[in-house]
């Protein structure tokens, strides 16, 4: 069993992501059958040439954010942004070469540079002081494509002003053939409403996402997942932490397929209750897979159209992991383990 990939957390500099997913290992050429995925854009009257978002002042984070200047439906494209400048992986990005990056921008790019928050002022949480093009660089990047040794990150100037939740509304994906990132909404999202994306790990609880976030970022979570009353957040923290048991459980469940599903279900169920789509495409994938593994090929194609529709929301229909799911919607056969196990029926998505 092999999972796919969930919304990714910000990298740190102490902490450089790894992105070997099952979708980088796939061909997955152009197949049919072609249903509608999500939106595109909000289908309403509104000039959609403007963009559905604004700079304001987020009073929470005693900032400022980026928020709704229109209803925004569920796998809109929210914003997509080339970025300012990039670097390579660490050792290699230092403060030297991201003055040198810097020096190519105009002067007005070079303020707003030195205008986004530096969580490296000072040796918090253990963190080693950064001279301030690197500390704000490192506050700030964003993974944008693999190079040899590492990831690349870059500075989204726009993207910079999404702030953190832990119940976030927009997920981010790099498009490397047009060398941008694209954000989507996760939800329908309402006028006014402010746009966030997670910086780190949501499925940890309160004090670990707190701690994790004082540690990288330098600042307390405000949002609404944070500010439950005690014994909701009691639930949610039980709610996520299991999540995160039920992912690790799903993955070794292979020869148990019956019992796989399972938990897959009970996981899409308090996904859907903490109003995270995070691993929703990774649950319903590996669903794909329990059934295909007993030569179940109806419930395993409507698994896998689940798949699809939950990675066209927050990735697009032309990311790795949506090609590869449409490919597997159109042949279920064709995946390395149909049929390894002696036939079985299981059930659909509910």
């Amino acid at each position: 069993m092999v999972h796919t990939p969930s919304l990714e957390p910000i990298t740190t500099p102490d902490q450089e992501e790894d992105d070997d997913t099952l979708c980088e290992s796939l061909e997955s050429p152009s197949p049919s059958p072609s249903p509608s995925h999500a939106h595109e854009s909000s289908g309403s009257s509104v000039d959609e040439s403007t963009p559905p978002y604004k700079v304001a002042s987020a009073p929470l984070t005693d900032g400022v954010g980026l928020f709704a200047t229109r209803p925004i439906c569920k796998g809109s494209i929210v914003l997509c942004e080339a970025p300012m400048f990039t670097q390579p992986p660490l050792p290699t990005r230092t403060n030297s070469t991201v003055m040198a990056a810097l020096s190519q921008c105009t002067r007005d790019e070079q303020r707003q540079y030195f205008n986004l928050a530096n969580a490296y002022k000072g040796p918090v949480g253990g963190k080693r002081t950064l001279l301030p093009a690197l500390g704000i660089f490192e506050t700030n990047a964003l993974p944008c494509g693999k190079v040899r040794g590492g990831r690349r990150a870059g500075i989204f100037l726009l993207a910079a002003r999404l702030n953190h939740s832990c119940r976030p509304n927009v997920a981010r994906s790099w498009d490397e053939g047009a060398q941008q990132m694209t954000f989507r909404a996760l939800r329908d999202i309402a006028e006014g409403e402010e746009l966030c994306m997670n910086y780190v790990d949501v499925l940890g609880t309160k004090a670990q996402r707190v701690e994790e976030l004082k540690n990288a970022f330098g600042f307390d979570c405000v949002c609404e997942a944070c500010a439950l009353d005690p014994e909701e957040l009691l639930e949610s923290d039980r709610r996520r932490a299991a999540i995160r048991r039920l992912f690790e459980e799903v993955g070794v469940c292979g020869n148990e397929p019956t019992l796989g599903l399972r938990k897959v279900k009970l996981a899409l169920r308090l996904l859907k209750e903490e109003e995270l789509v995070h691993y929703e495409a990774s649950f319903c994938f590996d669903a794909f897979q329990f059934c295909i593994l007993v030569s179940d090929y109806v419930n395993a194609k409507a698994w896998i159209r689940k798949a699809w529709e939950a990675s066209c929301n927050t990735s697009g229909p032309d990311s790795p992991a949506s090609r590869a799911f449409k490919m597997y919607w159109a042949n279920p056969r064709a995946h390395e383990l149909a049929g390894v196990l002696p036939s079985a029926m299981l059930h659909g998505p509910d």
